[in-house]
């Protein structure tokens, strides 16, 4: 019996609604979105919370993914990463460091250190994770806005963004996955994040390495 993929696991998964079909797809899944939640969050423990939490979510509303809309490799990712930005939220607001800010110049070495504690007012550490927060919201925005524009993409170029940029594939893996040479992918996905910067002059986009 052939072995089933990821997508078709999904889709039995979906018929079924069986805890053998689920604990099989979770088999596959978890050792590549836990890393994905890793790359967010650094922390194992963290990661594993999410990728919980990210499971939690597919028993719960797996009825509500769409294949016709996209793998479903792509709808998990993405709710991995919604679930790691939530708890490394969560995080911040606690941290005991939030931030520290730096100023120097060539006439002196002073520098300034901000710091929230038990001493700083109630306003003061509002107005510090208000900070963080807004700076998050602003980074998740983008995000989003970068993905939207992705989607747009032509069709030579969308899937194998995604699957380097979301789902964080090998060159090699997409490579095989489309039956195309590893140098034809390199050339294809340097060109679709070209395209995507221009859709956002001004900002300085990272893409994976």
């Amino acid at each position: 019996m052939a072995v089933k993929n990821i997508q078709e696991l999904a889709e039995s998964f979906m018929r079924t609604s069986s805890e053998k079909d689920f604990v099989e797809l979770y088999k596959r899944i978890k050792p590549g979105l836990l890393n994905h939640c890793k790359s967010i969050l650094i922390e194992q423990d963290a990661a594993e919370d999410a990728v919980s939490n990210t499971m939690a979510k597919i028993w719960t509303k797996i009825s509500q993914y769409d294949p016709s809309r996209g793998n479903f490799s792509t709808w998990v990712y993405n709710i991995a990463r919604n679930e790691s930005l939530g708890i490394k939220k969560n995080e911040d607001r606690y941290l005991p460091m939030i931030h520290e800010v730096v100023r120097s110049n060539d006439d002196s070495d002073d520098s300034v250190s901000v710091y929230p504690s038990i001493t700083s007012s109630p306003a003061t550490l509002e107005a510090e994770f208000d900070y963080i927060n807004t700076e998050n919201d602003e980074m998740e925005d983008l995000y989003d806005n970068v993905i939207e524009k992705m989607k747009g993409l032509p069709e030579i170029y969308k899937d194998i963004l995604f699957d380097r940029e979301i789902l964080r594939m090998k060159y090699q893996d997409i490579a095989d996955k489309y039956g195309m040479k590893k140098r034809a992918i390199a050339t294809r996905i340097r060109r679709a994040r070209l395209k995507v910067r221009e859709m956002f002059p001004g900002v300085n986009l990272t893409f994976n390495d």
